[in-house]
C-alpha cells in the first residue's frame, strides 16, 4: 500500500511556493528521466496520477505545514473548522505545535490543492489571533464545501 517513490521539499521559513517550485522542478527531471527510460508516469483523465498506494490517486500531494497553535487546538469547533477547509491537524513531539495536511488529493490539480492549504492555514492562523484577543471565532468559520 506504500508508494515506490516519495519526493519531499523542505523550507524552514513560510513559502510553500518555493517548495512547491522546487517540488515540480525535481519532479519534472524525474519524469524526463523516466520517460528516456521508457516507464513514464501513469496519468489518467479519470483519476489523475495513479500510484500504488489507491488512496494517493489523484493528485498524490499531501502539502504539511508546522503551526503554533495554543487556544485553537483545544476549541470545540476545531473538528468541524478542520473539516470545512479538507484539512487534518496532528500533534508533534513540540507542545503546542502542530502539523497541519491536506486530507483532499481527488478532484483537485496540485496548484489548486497547494492554494487550499495555503489558505486553510491563513485562516487558521487568523482563528489563533482572535482566540487570543475575545474567544470569538464563529464570524471566521467557513461555510460548509
Amino acid at each position: 500500500m506504500e508508494d515506490h517513490l516519495r519526493l519531499v521539499s523542505t523550507q524552514d521559513d513560510a513559502n510553500i511556493t518555493e517548495a512547491f517550485k522546487c517540488m515540480c522542478i525535481n519532479l519534472q527531471k524525474l519524469e524526463d528521466l523516466y520517460r528516456e527510460l521508457k516507464h513514464p508516469f501513469t496519468w489518467k483523465q479519470q483519476l489523475g496520477w495513479v500510484s500504488s498506494s489507491p488512496a494517493d490517486v489523484g493528485t498524490g500531494l499531501r502539502i504539511r505545514v508546522q503551526l503554533k497553535l495554543q487556544l485553537l487546538p483545544k476549541h470545540n469547533r476545531r473538528q468541524d473548522v478542520l473539516k470545512r477547509l479538507r484539512l487534518c491537524m496532528d500533534t508533534t513531539e513540540s507542545p503546542a505545535l502542530y502539523c497541519v495536511s491536506n486530507t483532499a488529493t481527488f478532484g483537485l490539480s496540485e496548484v489548486d490543492l497547494t492554494q487550499l492549504v495555503v489558505d486553510g492555514v491563513k485562516l487558521l492562523i487568523a482563528m489563533e489571533k482572535r482566540l487570543e484577543v475575545n474567544g470569538d471565532i464563529e464570524g471566521l468559520v467557513p461555510a460548509q464545501k
